[in-house]
């Protein structure tokens, strides 16, 4: 049987890609934390993360462009004209492809927007999503090792069992980033 430090170092990279590909966020600041923990490598979780964070950015991206014509694209390409945040970064597609992944609420809704209402051009919007995949990664697997160091502060003395030294920190940075996100999310119409 597998100990938990096992299976994070042997799946910890693949689940880094695919978790940040899907949720992002919390998925990316755990992965920090658990770089800072040893068990997994720092710079190759920084590269998870961003390569997940890019691929599903451009898999939304390619798909709204290919079904540019589908009357389900048309119709929430319309109804997000209706925002004015959508009118202000239209405005500006190459701004809008560097700080889509630095947006929660429009993950979704900025890829869909760029392929179908600008003119961007899949190669730029490709090596500006990848500088941002990048950035955003960098900035939230470090959040997450600064995370992962103040929960050892925390838990210093305590002989706990591994899986609960892996558990309480991964556990806690995904309580306080849904929090944070849903808190987001109430602040920002249309998130």
């Amino acid at each position: 049987m597998f100990a938990p430090s096992d299976l994070i170092s042997q799946f910890g990279l693949l689940a880094v890609f695919g978790t940040a590909a899907v949720e992002g966020d919390a998925a990316v600041v755990t992965a920090g934390v658990l770089a800072q923990r040893g068990l997994l490598p720092l710079w190759p979780v920084i590269f998870a993360g961003m390569a997940g964070g890019w691929f599903s950015d451009l898999l939304i991206y390619h798909l709204a462009r290919r079904y540019r014509h589908h009357p389900r694209t048309i119709r929430g390409v319309e109804a997000a004209r209706k925002w004015r945040f959508f009118n202000m970064f239209v405005a500006y597609p190459m701004l809008l492809a560097l700080a889509i992944r630095f947006m929660p609420g429009v993950r979704t809704a900025g890829p869909v927007a760029l392929a179908t209402a600008t003119p961007i051009t899949p190669l730029r919007y490709t090596i500006l999503t990848g500088i941002a995949a990048f950035i955003w990664s960098f900035i939230l697997v470090h959040v997450g090792r600064q995370t992962g160091h103040v929960i050892a502060r925390l838990f210093k003395g305590f002989d706990l069992p591994e899986w609960v030294e892996i558990g309480i920190p991964v556990a806690i940075v995904l309580v306080l980033t849904v929090f944070a996100v849903r808190k987001w999310r109430k602040r920002v119409p249309g998130a």
